[in-house]
């Protein structure tokens, strides 16, 4: 049987169903698509790295070690197209005994490194708003100044400034600060920003490549401008501009962004990266996502179904940033997003300049936090070689045999619209392609691809077997060039029983393509919509996998591989990827990015929390069940939801704390009960990226409800009952089950 953790581990690979679907009928009936979550840049073995070229077919597939080898012809077989390809004179050598490594099972997922292209170095260009308080501000400004002590000291870096008006810096003019202003009201061309700054004669065409030198003026080596670029910071002050009562600040983000764009498209070098911080929304020129006036209040998802008027900037700002994120792909710039602010700021028209580049996007409340400060310092933490944690100018490119085709992708990436006879008819999310730009990514980047059986494939011997391979081209922290190349196989099922099926079935996997799903149709359909076509799915894969006697629901039994999926899909149900009642755009938007990004354990606990139970009796974490029977009066409960960590306090524990119990000696147990929960908040919130928010409360604390929203509601806790706990519309956990239990007995067993 196959360990999906260890394939996971070596390889970066999670497949929904590890056992294929013999036919496309086959697939259609399984009602979960078929498909595969890939981490490319997962940590992999020193021992995997080569140091030569890549030994490629005509379909440009690489070889692998389930190609078929001539040993006496020295030749080999594509398992992709079944070409012949002849070996070149270095493999000669080669026997069954004496093997490349590219060649053995054990390097299924191999790298390889360009040694001969001379490393380009890492650019951060800092797009800095200063429509600020002063105590936000000058946050910001210290969590910039202290990773510059940290920031490769080859790296270039540049700034930008707004408010009202735009500054783009010139760090290479020491004598005095000096920078060029750009009004932030006005739309400017790429050519037109290109000329102020100097970097083309007027009336000329960009010609990228060609302006490295005068591009030294605005970006240079850390090292060579490290005093300029502090000096700036030190002078940094909040916009000048009077902000009339009633009125918001006059914020050009639009403006800002575009000059950063323009002034990195005149640079050769790929990889870049626009680090954007706001505090607020774009309230003016290209991109104004909110009005000037506080009365014109921020729009909500009903103002955006309805396009009214409170709803007018949203059509044509987003239009202007996915406009600016083609820009970024066409050059290989990765965008930053950094909002803190109380309120929303334009995350909703904003987020495609982030998710189709790779890049980050933090939303908080304010700079002046440690959610802020950890995650800042987090993004240039190094690892055991003394490098930066994430690789940028990615690009993956996805082969399979001729019996699979590939429908699209989900997660941080843009179609590059390379057509051809492995791709679908039917595409799915970023489809019609089999390369995608994926930008910056880290250890935890994830995407999912989907995939459907050729039309033409009748019935598949239960022998045969699918291959796939993933080739990913980045530029490396170190500014090398790399190569990495996975490659493996799963065969496909018996086509008589659903045995071999369900024992490939990954629960946790599917969950995720549900919800990655989910949040695809959720761009044009209600979420009401996205609720029954999950409900129908579930109704219908458990009517397809278990066993029962129909009209009897005491005969109802799933596989212990499928045991687990209708939990899954009810936390899923309750979870922010499905609803959005109660949160804005912005944070809806926030949350599924990140879904959208991370790998699948990480992606599980934002649908399903981990909670532990602490008490006097057991102070080593326990797992216990996600509903409101665990928050009994005398354990402190832990709750992990991706976004947040929450301590819960039960009553008796609130009151023996409140009497200073843990300051006696005598009572060492109880302290050890309390830092118990923190030690293990600490790991979580020291290992987590973005540093979630932590909580500490207790029963009837305002922030208790952070708890409470996410348990699932039993009524079977007297105490929580008697509190009031426990009132709330939704179906509980048994309730969902015996319901969908129910259905399915009452359909005919297939």
């Amino acid at each position: 049987m196959i360990d999906i953790y260890e394939i996971e581990q070596k390889d970066g690979v999670r497949c929904v169903w590890n056992n294929i679907p013999p036919t496309k009928l086959a697939a259609t009936r399984a009602v979960v698509p078929i498909g595969i979550h890939y981490t490319p840049y997962k940590e992999l073995d020193p021992s995997n790295r080569m140091e030569y070229e890549a030994l490629r077919c005509r379909c440009q597939a690489i070889l692998n070690p389930y190609c078929q080898v001539d040993f006496n012809q020295k030749f080999w077989i594509c398992p992709f197209c079944t070409s012949r390809n002849p070996f070149p004179q270095i493999y000669h050598q080669i026997t069954p005994q004496n093997l490349p490594a590219e060649l053995m099972e054990d390097y299924s997922t191999i790298e390889y490194v360009y040694s001969k292209e001379k490393p380009v170095p890492n650019i951060f260009l800092l797009v800095v708003d200063v429509s600020l308080e002063q105590i936000e501000l000058e946050a910001l400004r210290d969590s910039i100044q202290q990773s510059l002590n940290i920031i490769p000291p080859d790296s270039y870096v540049g700034l930008i400034t707004f408010g009202k008006f735009v500054f783009v810096h010139e760090l290479g003019f020491q004598e005095c600060p000096k920078s060029y202003a750009f009004k932030g009201s006005k739309d400017y061309t790429t050519t037109q920003v290109q000329e102020m700054l100097g970097l083309i004669a007027p009336g000329t065409q960009p010609k990228p490549g060609k302006n490295m030198d005068v591009i030294k003026r605005f970006l240079l080596p850390l090292n060579e401008c490290e005093f300029t670029l502090n000096s700036i910071l030190d002078d940094l002050q909040p916009d000048p501009w009077n902000v009339p009562q009633g009125e918001r600040e006059q914020r050009a983000s639009g403006v800002a962004i575009n000059a950063a764009i323009s002034l990195i498209e005149a640079c050769p070098i790929p990889g870049s990266r626009v680090m954007f911080f706001t505090g607020g929304p774009c309230t003016i020129g290209p991109g104004q996502v909110f009005g000037i006036k506080q009365e014109e209040t921020p729009r909500s998802y009903l103002d955006i179904g309805q396009d009214n008027s409170i709803a007018q900037y949203v059509k044509k700002a987003t239009k202007y940033y996915q406009t600016l994120a083609l820009r970024a792909i066409k050059s290989q710039i990765t965008v930053d997003i950094y909002g803190f602010c109380p309120d929303q700021f334009g995350l909703y028209e904003m987020k495609y300049m982030a998710e189709k580049t790779g890049g980050y996007i933090v939303f908080n409340e304010e700079f002046n936090s440690d959610p802020f400060r950890e995650t800042f310092r987090k993004i240039f933490d190094k690892d055991q070689n003394d490098e930066l944690r994430f690789a940028s100018a990615a690009r993956i490119d996805m082969f399979v045999c001729k019996e699979v085709k590939i429908q699209g992708a989900f997660g941080s990436c843009s179609s590059l619209k390379k057509g051809g006879p492995m791709v679908a008819e039917t595409p799915i999310g970023q489809g019609g392609t089999t390369q995608w730009y994926i930008g910056g990514m880290d250890r935890n980047s994830t995407l999912t691809f989907m995939l459907d059986l050729s039309a033409h494939n009748k019935e598949q011997n239960q022998a045969k077997r699918a291959f796939f391979q993933f080739q990913t081209t980045y530029k490396s922290p170190s500014g090398e060039t790399k190569l990495r190349v996975t490659t493996f196989f799963r065969k496909f099922a018996d086509p008589i029983s659903n045995f071999e099926l369900v024992q490939g079935f990954d629960q946790e996997a599917a969950c995720v393509l549900m919800a990655r799903l989910g949040i695809q149709k959720s761009e044009s359909e209600e979420p009401i919509e996205i609720l029954k076509w999950l409900d129908r799915t579930l109704i219908r894969f458990v009517t397809r996998f278990a066993e029962y006697k129909p009209n009897i629901t005491d005969s109802f039994k799933l596989h212990d591989n499928l045991a687990l999926y209708p939990q899954f899909m009810y936390h899923l149900r309750r979870s922010h990827f499905t609803q959005i009642f109660g949160l804005n755009p912005d944070t809806i938007s926030y949350y599924r990015c990140t879904f959208n990004r991370e790998n699948v354990s990480n992606c599980q606990v934002m649908i399903q929390p981990a909670i532990f139970s602490y008490s006097i009796q057991n102070p080593s974490p326990s797992p216990v069940s996600l509903d409101d029977t665990a928050m009994r009066k005398d354990v402190i409960l832990l709750l992990d939801n991706y976004f947040q960590v929450i301590t819960w306090l039960g009553p008796q524990i609130k009151q023996w704390k409140d009497k200073e119990y843990h300051l006696d000696p005598t009572y060492i147990s109880f302290k050890n009960l309390l830092d118990s929960p923190m030690e293990d908040v600490k790991a979580i919130l020291e290992d987590r990226f973005p540093t979630p928010i932590f909580y500490e409360t207790y029963e009837n604390h305002t922030k208790e409800r952070y708890l409470k929203s996410r348990i699932n509601p039993t009524g079977k806790n007297q105490d929580l009952i008697d509190s009031g706990h426990t009132q709330t519309d939704d179906a509980s956990l048994n309730q969902f089950m015996d319901h969908l239990i129910k259905l399915a007995v009452s359909q005919p067993n297939s």
